[in-house]
């Protein structure tokens, strides 16, 4: 007889969880799950409302409950939900994705006593090198201590704003206080430490980070040990994936910590030109004490940044008639001590470049020092700011024939260089580093004389157009609008489902529509929603064409396909997630892009409160593509007032943005074999930019923009790696052009948000134009 042996084997244990749930008056579902025997594991979380799952959320958010229990609490997660759909039910469950295991009890939805709020009330962000940033609720500004290894090293005020959550599938959204500090530079020893925060009563922050600073960089610290070569690929790769930087108000201390590369020396003459009286001799003392020392100069009488023609022409026959090179300054203008030995080294060294300019630096009321740091050439900040203008040097040919436009100020002696050929950028080079020190000057009046020469110059180019005197704040700041040309416009909107995004952006946008008298196309990539369908079933009839493309989303073909069936002129690109605040934003664009050498226009957005979502693209921040000035509101004036004119980007963010269809086939649209969702405008921009084109973004044109509200976050679990693979090609595409943005200083930060620092150390503080390097190729599957 055979017996047959059971073997019971106790079934797997599940995961002994710590976890709560909650619910807060505003609808939102916040939370955290968390597995002390596996702290390293993260979870994916349903949200159910009787019985049926609503949302999904990744539970990977700070959580002050278990900070003050001593654990690392990025266990958290948090969901908006309708209010309507709280409403009509009764009980409220969260549950981890695919397992089913509970977290925490079921909410009773019909007991108003169950509310609590879990979502983080604060956050720290590590952002590289000694740099952190961080967000805290509060109404009113606060006051923390930065406290490194239980030592308080910094007092941080949290008087910014920010803007917090995702509108749908997040934390609610809503501003809060920001704060950016750096910690002393004794921290920058290779070393592993701990940072937390403190309110001025004593009470402890919930929000602590971890950090690791070298001095002057990973690769610096390596080059100085020596004999590890074969080491520093590696702590380059680090330095540009974990940057450093310091405050701007360290300004003078960095300059001497990081002095300019002495220039080769140059037997050049140079004709120094001081325009104005007041003030030329503050210019002609630092004169005398230039290093390079075969120099003439000559005081052109009149008022601040006036010049008067014969009389250059007069000094340059008489006094320097065998200089080549003019050296053109404003009155009160302190030259640095090697300025005129860059400016000959740089005319040696570029034999074909027509003019050149440099950084400058102003001193405030209180004495301190700050830098004017600039971009390669930018033809449309000049015109809108006449940034480079206040100290240049030009070839002396070039300059004379410019002198027959009888040019009366520094902005028209400027500008009349390119009346012959335009908006060339290619024999303009900008020297990195402060040539000067530019003295106090009424911006008003610069202003107005601003405003003269630009529209001169664009009557010179055969283009009329109307320019308006705007209020500047470092620069003087006019506005310019070319005529529009006769082109049909189509606005192309992708969707899927979430109707009241797709109405609120179609009414939002019907006045500058019908105004510029363009067409509009909805692209719908596989709405299944009833009332959706039924709504894009009913545009036709309104005038709205639509097209139907099914399969997964994918941003790039949906524009291509839509683009290749128009026959239109120009291309609106725009997310169901914009909602127009003016009526005049596509008119502005287009204004810009009448120049026949801009690619792609782009608008200032902002978050429903007001905090900038995007104030164009900056290429190079943790060596990726970072949207700038997004700790700022709409209506600051930016760096150097860069958000008070138009003005030259890298790339723009396709969430709004203008381009000729033409110029989009001609280069294959974007790339949607290689980015379908993140940096196909990015990249699309770039390649725009290798054939040429300018891209132009513009802060006259101001709409709300509610990013991902439409498709949730790219930092979602089921997209991290997509994500993470379409920024590994961006890299690997253009990393050159990420390490050198032309239109960023190499002098700012390369971390966190841009122009908030100053990089440590200075990126190549070579001459520059404003060229794009060709792009490497990347063939399809690696």
């Amino acid at each position: 007889m055979s017996i047959a042996r059971v073997t019971r084997t106790a079934p797997a244990a599940k995961p002994k969880l710590i976890s709560r749930l909650a619910l807060a008056h505003d609808g939102t579902v916040s939370g955290f799950v968390f597995d002390p025997e596996v702290p390293e594991r993260r979870f994916t979380v349903d949200i159910v409302l009787d019985g049926l799952v609503l949302r999904t959320a990744y539970a990977d958010a700070l959580v002050p409950e278990l900070l003050r229990q001593g654990v690392d609490g990025a266990y958290g997660f948090a969901v908006a939900l309708e209010p309507d759909l709280l409403r009509a039910a009764s009980v409220l469950e969260a549950r981890l994705a695919n397992l089913g295991t509970p977290i925490d009890h079921p909410i009773d939805l019909d007991n108003e006593s169950a509310l609590v709020d879990l979502r983080p009330t604060c956050e720290l962000r590590w952002l590289g090198g000694l740099h952190f940033e961080g967000w805290i609720d509060s109404e009113i500004a606060v006051t923390l201590e930065a406290i490194v290894d239980g030592e308080t090293v910094a007092q941080v005020r949290a008087t910014d704003w920010t803007h917090i959550g995702d509108d749908v599938n997040g934390q609610g959204s809503r501003n809060a206080r920001a704060f950016d500090f750096h910690v002393p530079q004794r921290f920058a020893d290779g070393r592993v430490h701990r940072i937390g925060l403190r309110k001025d009563d004593g009470e402890q922050v919930p929000a602590t980070a971890v950090f690791v600073a070298f001095p002057d960089g990973l690769a610096g610290m390596i080059d100085a040990i020596g004999d590890h070569g074969a080491e520093r690929l590696r702590g380059t790769l680090y330095d540009q994936l974990i940057p450093a930087s310091l405050p701007l108000a360290d300004y003078a201390n960095w300059r001497d910590r990081f002095p300019l590369p002495g220039p080769q020396a140059s037997r050049l003459e140079l004709a120094v030109v001081v325009a104005g009286s007041a003030g030329a001799q503050q210019t002609l003392s630092t004169l005398e004490t230039q290093s390079h020392e075969n120099w003439t100069a000559g005081v052109i009488d009149g008022q601040p940044l006036s010049v008067d023609s014969d009389a250059l022409l007069e000094f340059l026959e008489d006094a320097a008639p065998d200089a080549q090179h003019v050296v053109v300054t404003m009155a009160g203008t302190s030259l640095e001590q090697n300025a005129l030995a860059r400016i000959a080294a740089a005319f040696d060294a570029y034999p074909d470049a027509t003019a050149v300019y440099g950084d400058l630096d102003f001193l405030a009321d209180d004495g301190r020092l700050w830098p004017l740091a600039l971009p390669a050439f930018d033809y449309e900040r000049m015109l809108e700011q006449g940034y480079c203008a206040h100290l240049f040097a030009v070839r002396r040919k070039a300059l004379l024939a410019g002198l027959e436009a009888r040019p009366k100020d520094l902005y028209r002696l400027f500008n009349c260089l390119l009346d012959r050929t335009g908006p060339r950028q290619a024999d303009i080079l900008h020297l990195p580093g402060a040539l000067a020190t530019l003295p106090k000057f009424n911006r008003a009046n610069a202003g107005s004389r601003l405003s003269t020469a630009s529209h001169m110059h664009l009557l010179a180019r055969g283009i009329g157009a109307e320019v308006t005197q705007q209020q500047g704040n470092l620069f003087p700041a006019v506005r310019i609008k070319r005529p529009i040309p006769r082109e049909r416009v189509t606005v192309i909107i992708p969707t899927r489902d979430r109707l009241s995004l797709l109405r609120t952006c179609l009414e939002s946008i019907a006045p500058a529509v019908a105004r510029c008298h363009a067409d509009i196309l909805v692209v719908d990539n596989d709405s299944a929603d009833p009332a959706t369908v039924g709504y894009l079933a009913d545009l036709p009839g309104r005038g709205i064409r639509t097209l139907r493309i099914e399969g997964p989303f994918n941003f790039a073909r949906l524009n291509n396909q839509a683009a290749a069936m128009l026959d239109s002129g120009v291309l609106c690109l725009l997310n169901n997630d914009i909602e127009a605040s003016s009526d005049g934003w596509l008119e502005e664009m287009l204004t810009r892009l009448a120049e026949p050498d801009v690619g792609a226009v782009g608008a200032l957005l902002t978050w429903p409160g007001g905090v900038v979502q995007h104030g164009g693209v900056v290429l190079g921040m943790n060596f990726a593509a970072t949207h700038a000035y997004t700790d700022r509101f709409s209506d600051d004036p930016g760096f150097s007032d860069q958000l008070l004119v138009a003005h030259e980007c890298s790339a723009l963010t396709a969430a709004c943005l203008v381009t000729r269809r033409s110029d989009y086939l001609a280069i294959g649209g974007m790339d949607d074999a290689r980015f379908a969702v993140a940096f196909n405008d990015v990249d699309y921009c770039l390649r725009l930019r290798q054939t040429g084109k300018r891209i132009v973004f513009t802060p006259h044109a101001k709409l709300v923009h509610a990013e991902s509200a439409s498709r949730g976050k790219d930092d979602r679990a089921d997209r991290r790696d997509r994500f993470e693979r379409e920024l590994s090609l961006l890299r690997a595409r253009w990393g050159e052009l990420l390490n050198e943005d032309p239109t960023y200083n190499p002098q700012l930060s390369r971390d966190g948000v841009p122009y908030s620092g100053l990089a440590w150390p200075p990126g190549p503080r070579i001459p520059r134009y404003n060229h794009v390097p060709a792009a490497r190729d990347l063939p399809l599957g690696f």
